[in-house]
């Protein structure tokens, strides 16, 4: 079967780290069926012609060029749609469906209205994250209501969805009581299988914070809950990675008052591999994830995976993935409540191993990769 995903693909000459690399992993297994034909289309804002299309690893891609990001928000994107638009009008009829990768971007909106099987993979719900953004007049407020209308607008026109959890699975059901729900897990990087289960921490118990400085995924509370929990165990540090340094984090312990977190309390390791964050998840003794709102979080299921308890924020589609005092905790945003669940796994070395054993082997089961493949290709049966 020809199958064309709409998906935020970066290109195999690009660099830097991707931020989609649950679709990276399903992309080369699914490639290497012998029941499919992959192609992966894309916009960019940088391409020196229109279309730029080229084969990688078994994958043809293209890359269609569109406005720069100011003329693109100016347009309210309706520059960039035209632009996806035009193009599949012009070529879906080449394929046998057509497979969206979240609705965020609008590729739904790209494809509506077109005579080929489709199904759309809700990552995050733009309209629902736009709702409790700290800030009401920011940006990013603005960016998520906007990309909302078209999620809200154009999600019951798609006939399939793939979800993930009780959370998208309810919100897809309101927007489109129509359509049809199929379950499927997310792929995870194979790093993350092979790291070992965390010893007992050597040296400086760590405390892992992935989120770089974004506040949606909870920076501020890290930071509160952090001073706290060192108020009574001085020895813990802080790990971030992502887009944060030493710098943003001192800025910030300053701006909130906190008293208790020196420079050399925090180390900051910026943007890792796969290799690099398992071996983080190795050292750490929880990861810390108090988001104001996600679905399923590569963040948290990755951390199972690798064997490291996790301490989430009860959002989203989160306990979807935590039985809270099973498989992880569950708790709120509230930088007390933080700290007392950081230090109730530093002072019981018992609970952290049970907690992280249970989550492990529920977390691998979840993310087989043979088994997330498999349904991929039995949703496109089905949809056929």
């Amino acid at each position: 079967m020809k199958v064309l995903w709409l998906a935020a693909f970066p290109s195999p000459h690009e660099t830097h780290p991707s931020t989609v690399p649950w679709i990276m992993t399903l992309a080369d297994l699914v490639a290497k069926h012998p029941e499919v034909e992959l192609t992966i289309l894309n916009f960019a804002g940088d391409l020196k012609k229109p279309i730029n299309e080229f084969d990688s690893n078994g994958i043809h891609f293209i890359y269609l060029r569109v406005p720069g990001w100011r003329p693109d928000i100016l347009s309210l994107y309706q520059w960039r749609i035209a632009i996806m638009a035009k193009y599949m009008r012009e070529h879906y009829h080449e394929y046998d469906l057509i497979h969206v990768h979240g609705s965020e971007l609008q590729y739904q909106v790209a494809t509506a209205g077109l005579d080929i099987p489709q199904v759309l993979s809700v990552q995050g719900l733009v309209s629902e994250y736009a709702k409790v953004v700290p800030n009401p007049v920011s940006k990013l407020k603005f960016l998520w209501t906007l990309a909302g209308y078209y999620e809200c607008k154009y999600m019951p026109q798609m006939p399939h969805f793939s979800c993930r959890t009780h959370w998208d699975k309810s919100h897809v059901a309101r927007l489109n009581p129509r359509g049809t729900i199929h379950h499927n897990w997310e792929m995870l990087r194979p790093e993350f299988f092979a790291a070992p289960a965390p010893a007992a921490p050597n040296g400086r118990p760590q405390v892992l914070f992935l989120g770089g400085q974004q506040i949606m995924k909870g920076f501020r509370e890290t930071l509160a809950a952090f001073d706290l929990a060192r108020q009574q165990q001085p020895d813990l540090k802080l790990a971030f990675a992502g887009r944060v340094t030493a710098a943003d984090v001192q800025k910030a312990v300053q701006q909130a008052g906190l008293r208790h977190i020196r420079p050399q309390d925090v180390e900051c390791h910026g943007f890792l591999s796969s290799e690099g964050l398992a071996r983080l998840c190795h050292e750490s003794l929880c990861l810390l994830h108090p988001s104001y709102i996600d679905n399923s979080p590569n963040t948290i299921c990755e951390a199972q995976v690798a064997g490291l308890p996790v301490i989430a924020s009860n959002v989203g589609g989160v306990s979807s993935l935590i039985d809270t005092e099973q498989t992880g905790i569950l708790t709120d945003l509230n930088p007390r409540n933080l700290a007392t669940e950081v230090l109730r796994l530093h002072d019981d070395p018992a609970l952290r191993q049970r907690l992280a054993q249970q989550a492990q082997t529920v977390a691998q089961e979840r993310h087989d990769p043979q088994a997330i493949l498999q349904k991929t290709i039995d949703i496109y049966r089905a949809i056929l």
